[in-house]
């Protein structure tokens, strides 16, 4: 684990987002394509814009998010909408969830089957991910994975009860985010420095504190969560 401190958000995407380009800089080199995960929130959104600024061979690059807000593909709260607004060129590379013109179980079980078939089997043990970004709430959930929740196994999960709204949500499960050669958590704010400090412990049972890289988990932390660590 890596804990990489910046003086403020903006310094934190800022550090992160060099850090992706020389990451995807050296995959691309070795292999013809690579998979990210990418997040919503704030910091994420934040993410995804200073990805514009990029030049990389995005056609080589599959991006989707690993949790999505089940409303229209239109609406204002979807990470993917909100993503696309930041950065228009996403959309030409994005895989993305269903619309909410079906039942919410309905929809997790084809977004289920559209990573299946790019994916394989969820029990395969290999990565398949090279790099997932993921923002925390301030009770440490991470994608739409909230604490005391129970999940099923699958790719795709269903939360029809968020503790934050939308009620209704997709969401790649622990298992499919622990799939991940890397990890990456973007994090800031004196709000989330005790979650930050307990998820830091894998022991602790607290969503954020689930997911690990396989051979890499970076925190990118601004100086107020440090400073309350």
């Amino acid at each position: 684990m890596t804990i990489r401190t910046h003086t403020t958000p903006n310094d934190l995407i800022q550090a992160a987002a060099g850090d992706f380009a020389a990451l995807a800089e050296d995959l691309l080199g070795a292999k013809p394509r690579i998979r990210v995960l990418l997040t919503g929130g704030s910091l994420g959104i934040a993410f995804i814009e200073a990805l514009a600024y990029l030049k990389l061979d995005w056609n080589r690059i599959w991006l989707m998010f690993s949790d999505e807000r089940f409303v229209a593909l239109d609406h204002e709260d979807r990470n993917e909408h909100q993503g696309i607004t930041a950065w228009p060129e996403l959309a030409q590379h994005l895989t993305r969830f269903p619309d909410a013109d079906i039942e919410l179980s309905e929809a997790a079980a084809r977004a289920s089957q559209l990573l299946e078939k790019e994916l394989g089997s969820l029990t395969t043990a290999e990565s398949c991910f090279d790099l997932t970004v993921l923002g925390m709430g301030p009770d440490a959930h991470v994608a739409s994975l909230f604490p005391g929740h129970s999940q099923t196994s699958a790719w795709v999960i269903a939360e029809s009860n968020s503790p934050k709204p939308p009620a209704a949500r997709l969401s790649l499960s622990y298992e499919a985010l622990n799939r991940s050669e890397r990890v990456w958590f973007l994090a800031a704010g004196e709000s989330k420095s005790r979650a930050v400090a307990q998820s830091m412990d894998p022991l602790s049972g607290l969503p954020a504190g689930k997911v690990r890289g396989r051979s890499e988990t970076v925190w990118y932390l601004d100086q107020e969560i440090t400073d309350a660590l």
